[in-house]
């Protein structure tokens, strides 16, 4: 991988340069079907559950008469299509036909409650929205509190009176013309494609918009898929992963396997085995429990896998070794990105803990609190240059207007991470800033506290959070979650409060306490809101 470029007298990292493969106008829909007639007679998708499973052709002509479908629904360039489903055989149709016709993607987890659906959608208001029987209901009950019209369509499975995928190909037969382009000609590359709903870390979700542009500069990785490559993401649509596996997968050619199943250790294996999986995009919580998995067959199983990348948040050090271990360093990889931007650096073979290099066309700055540009060994606030137009967060302009600085050097979005670089271009993220606190004047960094309680066995989660305090301003506390075993059982809090007096300095101590729970406060993401535990334990 190529190294991180530093400018010292700008005080910008570069990643390296790399050309955009198609024009500004090029959209992801157009893409797509070039590269599903280039190899109309490959398997381009395997459906797991079933075995069912899609050519070329078949995806290709599937998605041209979803999109005629859509003429049929009145639906113009610009109305959102809402997808609160599951992985299953015809998601990926829809997703190219709303790419065609110019109509915004935004999905959503189908496990979601009402009411984050319904704060959402009110957000974005689609005009359809596609799910599966298994939330039906929930979403029937979010459109009944929606103030706006918007139709249900099932994404699998039937039910009485209700339209279904099947009953939209079949719209899509009427006047249906193969020679009709549905590639909307006043769209353009910056055009958003998909809105992504943010986190909530700092609250309630934000509509992230990408364009087609930038999903593109994402994802034609051509140094990095080629058309044996088998892709696989466990995520559904809501997350980046899956949106990153799919997209890639179109414009790349590559296979691409899906399931709908639960995640299990033993079931995840066996999948990449049985498929032949080549590129694995994952997440921590998923890897932990492969990491502590006991079978014994684990590297025979995973031997086709080239790349483990595992991306969502800092994973712990003592899960990263045990990894290492399994797999090597070269084998599994660390990334650290952003919604907003996509990938931004990766860890191939780099020091365990850190974020690595950067990407290809990625620049970055560090910016103390004053912002004053910072060099290495400094941390301060993460920014990412803007190289392409990003249309912000969706009907959110003071969230944009917020979240994105202009310079001399252009313009840079506000992460909202707090990071350094060492000497050798790596870069280090510690934590989101609203996490980091003051205890007796010292900046108190939770993941560092963190990673060494996690070593401890029987420790299943922890937080460490900021307990106000009159002198100190804040005492450093934290909340454990035990694992549902012996080890757990043993966990006492002198034992942890000893484990962070043995591995770190004074200032770093729990003074504030150490207190169990049964769970951790998260966001719909799954990452830990560490504001939100004190009030939890208060209750």
């Amino acid at each position: 991988m190529a190294a991180t470029t530093y400018d010292s007298i700008e005080k910008i990292w570069s990643g390296p340069k790399d050309k955009e493969y198609y024009g500004p106008d090029m959209t992801l829909g157009e893409v797509a079907l070039l590269i599903l007639k280039l190899h109309a007679d490959k398997v381009m998708q395997v459906f797991d559950p079933t075995g069912e499973q899609l050519t070329g052709a078949q995806l290709y002509e599937q998605s041209r008469r979803l999109a005629h479908a859509f003429q049929h629904l009145k639906l113009q360039r610009g109305d959102v299509v809402g997808i609160s489903a599951t992985n299953t055989t015809y998601l990926t149709e829809v997703v190219i036909a709303a790419l065609l016709s110019g109509t915004p993607i935004n999905p959503l987890h189908p496990e979601f409650d009402k009411e984050t659906v319904a704060y959402m959608y009110e957000l974005t208001k689609p005009k359809v929205i596609f799910c599966d029987v298994a939330n039906y209901e929930i979403l029937a009950a979010v459109k009944q509190s929606l103030k706006f019209k918007t139709e249900l369509i099932l994404l699998s499975g039937s039910l009485s009176a209700v339209r279904n995928i099947e009953d939209l190909l079949k719209l899509g037969e009427i006047d249906y013309d193969p020679k009709t382009l549905f590639a909307c000609p006043h769209m353009s590359g910056d055009d958003t494609a998909f809105i992504i709903s943010s986190s909530g870390v700092t609250g309630l979700p934000k509509g992230v918009t990408r364009s087609h542009r930038s999903l593109l500069s994402n994802t034609k990785i051509p140094c990095l898929f080629g058309s044996q490559s088998v892709l696989f993401c466990y995520s559904p649509l809501y997350w980046i992963s899956c949106i990153f596996t799919l997209l890639a997968s179109l414009v790349n050619g590559c296979k691409r396997i899906i399931t709908n199943r639960a995640y299990n250790v033993d079931y995840f294996v066996e999948l990449l085995a049985r498929h032949g999986v080549t590129f694995v995009l994952t997440v921590p919580h998923h890897m932990a429990l492969l990491a502590k998995s006991q079978r014994s067959d684990l590297q025979q199983q995973l031997q086709a896998v080239q790349s483990f990348v595992c991306s969502g948040s800092k994973l712990p050090l003592s899960i990263w070794r045990q990894l290492v271990d399994l797999l090597g360093s070269q084998r599994f990889q660390v990334l650290y990105g952003l919604s907003e931007v996509g990938g931004v650096s990766k860890n191939v073979g780099a020091p365990l803990g850190c974020e690595g290099k950067l990407l290809r066309n990625v620049q970055v700055r560090i910016l103390s609190e004053q912002g004053e540009a910072l060099g290495p060994n400094q941390t301060g606030h993460i920014n990412i240059r803007l190289k392409l137009r990003w249309g912000g967060y969706y009907r959110q302009p003071l969230d944009t207007q917020a979240a994105v600085s202009s310079s001399e050097a252009g313009q840079w979005l506000l992460t909202g991470d707090h990071g350094y670089f060492d000497d050798a271009g790596n870069l280090h993220y510690q934590t989101r800033n609203s996490d980091v606190f003051r205890s007796n004047n010292f900046h108190i960094c939770p993941k560092q506290i963190e990673d060494v309680i996690l070593q401890l066995p029987g420790v299943h989660e922890v937080g460490v959070f900021a307990l106000p305090d009159d002198i100190s301003t804040n005492l450093t506390a934290c909340a454990v979650v035990r694992e549902a075993n012996a080890a757990g059982a043993a966990l006492t809090t002198d034992l942890i409060s000893a484990t962070v007096k043995q591995h770190l300095g004074e200032a770093f101590h729990l003074h504030g306490g150490v207190y169990f729970m049964h769970k951790l406060p998260k966001t719909t993401n799954n990452k830990i809101q560490r504001r939100r535990i004190l009030a939890e334990l208060k209750q």
